[in-house]
C-alpha cells in the first residue's frame, strides 16, 4: 500500500474495508496477507470491485491509506474476526455474491431501498452483506469495544421546539459570558463554561429538565437505535472482537436512564475537567455509559448522545 502521508479523513475507517475483505474471501491471517489481498485488488479492481462495491471510484484507496495507518489496530482485528467468524456458519465465502461498502453516507440504491421505511437511527450498517439467494444482512464495524456505539443530535430527538428554546439559551448563556459568535482562539474559554464545575450552567441545567421530561421517549429511541429492534433484515456488530446479533426487542420497563454521578469523576476521586453531562443507561445486566458532548464547536452545534459499553 501506499505509504505517502496523506490527510486522513474519518469518513473512511479502514476496518470496512478489511471485514468486507474477510468475508468474501478469508483467506489472509496477518497484516502482510491483507496488504498483498489489497495489493492485488489495487492492479485488478474490475474483478474485484464487481464483489466488493464501494459508494463512490477511488474509496479503495481511501479505505486502503486508513487501514495503513493502522497496522496493529488491523492485526489484531484480522485475528478476532476470523476467529468469531467460526461462529456463524452462514457467512461462509461460497455463500456470499456481494458486499457493499457504505460507510457513514450509503449510495447504493440497493441498500437506500432496503432501508426505505427503516429508521436513520436504527440504519447503522458500515457494510451489507448479499447473499447468493439475495438475502441481505447488515454489519456495523467498530475498531474496538470502546468505540461509539450511538452519535445523535440531543436536540434534534428532544423536538423541533425544543431545539429552538435550547438554542436560544445557549446563545444568551455565551452572550452573558462575552461570547457572541464561533472563534477558534476561545474554543478553551467555552468550553470551561460548560464544565460539570459550573454548577450555574443555564443550558445544562434546562437540558437536564427536558431530558427528564422526554425521558421516556429518549430511553426508547436509544434502546431501539442499540438493538435494530425493528429493522426488518438482520443486522450484525464486530466489536473488533466478537460478532454479536443485534436485532432485538427490549421491554422498556426493564430499561433505566439517570445521571450516573460517579462518571463526572476519576479514579482518584478528582472531578473531570470535561464539557459533558453523563447518564448510564441499563438494560438488564448490561450498562452503557451515555455521554452528552458537543461534536464541533459549541457555539454553532448541538450536544450529542454517544454511547459506550461498559
Amino acid at each position: 500500500m501506499d505509504t505517502t502521508t496523506k490527510r486522513k479523513s474519518v469518513e473512511y475507517n479502514g476496518m470496512e474495508l478489511v471485514a468486507a475483505l474477510m468475508l468474501k474471501y478469508n483467506d489472509f491471517n496477518n497484516f502482510s496477507e491483507l496488504n498483498e489481498r489489497i495489493a492485488s485488488m489495487v492492479k485488478d479492481k474490475t474483478t474485484y470491485e464487481s464483489v466488493i462495491i464501494f459508494n463512490c471510484t477511488g474509496d479503495l484507496e481511501k479505505y486502503a491509506d486508513d487501514i495503513d495507518s493502522k497496522q496493529a489496530i488491523a492485526s489484531k482485528f484480522i485475528v478476532n474476526l476470523k476467529e468469531s467468524l467460526n461462529n456463524f456458519p452462514i457467512f461462509v465465502p461460497e455463500n456470499i455474491k456481494f458486499v457493499y461498502i457504505s460507510g457513514k453516507i450509503n449510495k447504493h440504491q440497493k441498500i437506500q431501498a432496503l432501508n426505505a421505511n427503516v429508521n436513520k437511527l436504527e440504519a447503522k450498517s458500515d457494510i451489507y452483506v448479499e447473499f447468493n439467494d439475495g438475502t441481505i444482512v447488515g454489519f456495523s464495524i467498530k475498531q474496538s469495544k470502546c468505540a461509539t456505539k450511538t452519535n445523535y443530535s440531543v436536540q434534534k430527538i428532544l423536538g423541533a421546539e425544543e431545539d429552538k428554546m435550547l438554542t436560544d439559551i445557549k446563545k444568551q448563556y455565551l452572550k452573558n459570558n462575552g461570547i457572541t459568535s464561533f472563534n477558534k482562539l476561545e474554543r478553551e474559554k467555552v468550553n470551561k463554561l460548560f464544565y460539570f464545575q459550573n454548577k450555574e450552567n443555564e443550558y445544562w441545567i434546562e437540558l437536564k429538565k427536558m431530558i427528564e421530561t422526554h425521558k421516556m421517549k429518549i430511553t426508547s429511541l436509544l434502546v431501539q437505535s442499540l438493538f435494530c429492534s425493528n429493522v426488518v433484515y438482520d443486522v450484525y456488530e464486530f466489536n473488533g472482537e466478537e460478532i454479536v446479533k443485534l436485532n432485538e426487542t427490549i421491554d422498556i420497563a426493564d430499561v433505566s436512564f439517570d445521571e450516573h454521578l460517579p462518571y463526572y469523576y476519576c479514579k482518584m476521586g478528582r472531578e473531570r475537567e470535561t464539557a459533558k453531562l453523563f447518564y448510564r443507561l441499563s438494560i438488564g445486566k448490561k450498562n452503557f455509559r451515555v455521554e452528552i458532548r458537543w461534536k464541533g464547536n459549541i457555539y454553532n452545534a448541538s450536544p450529542q448522545f454517544q454511547l459506550h459499553e461498559e
